[in-house]
């Protein structure tokens, strides 16, 4: 399967089977996100693999049942922390030569700030980076065959508590994974001139 039918057969499935995932496809989807691109690659991504029949159970107190009957939920985070590492992040970028012919190129790592963000704009910042791994997951599975549904509905205190998550780390969505009971049609979607603003 190539990336266009991938994208092309994903749907958001809220009715999986029972059977457990293959631990190489698990380690498949994860791998997607670990290799997802982030904004000066910070990798601000973490994430629980919620699988034991306790554990679900728990989730089920804290979202929509059918996420607890997926046999396995990645609960997608990221981590504040993170920011803490850019002078690293930037370095690396230095010497694999992915900043060569911009400004960053001989710039002392050590003095690079980024632009100046607001707590509001840093979260946003962390999510979208975060979002590009969702979906690298989510595509990832169906092309091995699997359901997901992106999930942003569930109770962030009760998540923290049942997971024991740091003050760092920031849950942000669910991601169900598991074989599909159905297969759900195509969805509605806006034509390409109700999306396109301009050509310019």
């Amino acid at each position: 399967m190539d990336v266009k039918e991938a994208i092309n057969q994903r749907r958001s499935t809220r009715h999986f089977k029972s059977d457990k995932l293959k631990e190489e496809d698990l380690g498949l989807i994860l791998e997607a996100a670990r290799l997802a691109p982030s904004g000066t690659n910070l990798q601000p991504w973490r994430f629980i693999v919620v699988e034991s029949d306790k554990m679900r159970e728990e989730l089920r107190g804290c979202t929509l049942d059918f996420v607890a009957d997926a046999p396995a939920t990645i609960v997608c985070c990221v981590d504040y922390k993170s920011l803490e590492s850019m002078t690293d992040r930037i370095q690396e970028l230095q010497e694999v030569g992915a900043l060569k012919g911009t400004s960053l190129e001989k710039l002392d790592a050590s003095k690079y700030r980024g632009r100046k963000m607001s707590e509001e704009d840093t979260k946003r910042y962390l999510h979208l980076n975060l979002s590009i791994a969702i979906e690298n997951m989510i595509l990832q599975a169906t092309e091995l065959g699997l359901g997901s549904c992106w999930v942003m509905m569930f109770n962030q205190q009760k998540l923290v508590e049942v997971l024991g998550l740091d003050d760092n780390i920031e849950a942000v969505a669910l991601l169900p994974i598991g074989y599909s009971e159905d297969k759900p049609a195509p969805r509605p979607r806006l034509s390409l001139d109700e999306i396109i603003i301009d050509r310019v």
